[in-house]
């Protein structure tokens, strides 16, 4: 099951690095975008993957399994938000010098469909930053469904 989630992890990334390379850039600056877009991406995927984490640990009915997997997330969790602010950051670079880049394509499907996953992803750190103050089981469901929502919305923006 292991194997399995880190396989769709690594094609996942190896199908974003093949569209990128695909689809080419017009300059330096276009492609030093793309690069930070891809890291961001990845950095985000490695948080997502608490959310596996966590369940694979719910789910399994190996003892070993499950406190091998605690161990795991127990030190994944300290840089969780770490690595989420560093993404963060990374993405709103990533805008900056795409909107300079393309200033006069910014009405198009793919600046739109950027600028509504930038919101997401504001809503998603926010809802972040309540659960860490004050972890509730419903602020937890909210958070994992945004970070689901905002990762099909990465997806449509790197697909349009």
């Amino acid at each position: 099951m292991i194997a399995r989630w880190l396989s769709i992890n690594m094609l996942t990334v190896l199908l974003i690095l093949l569209w990128s390379w695909y689809q080419g850039y017009d300059s330096n600056e276009i492609l030093a975008g793309k690069v930070l877009a891809q890291a961001a991406f990845i950095l985000f995927l490695i948080n997502l993957n608490m959310y596996f984490i966590f369940l694979l640990i719910r789910k399994s009915k190996i003892r070993k399994v499950k406190i091998t997997l605690a161990k795991i997330s127990k030190r994944m969790m300290k840089y969780h938000v770490a690595i989420a602010v560093t993404a963060s950051l990374l993405i709103i670079v990533h805008a900056v010098i795409m909107i300079t880049a393309l200033f006069e394509d910014l009405w198009k499907a793919k600046t739109a469909s950027g600028m509504i996953t930038w919101i997401i992803l504001a809503v998603l750190l926010f809802s972040g930053l309540l659960r860490r103050r004050k972890s509730t089981g419903m602020r937890r469901k909210f958070h994992y469904m945004m970070a689901f929502v905002f990762f099909a919305f990465v997806f449509l923006h790197i697909f349009v």
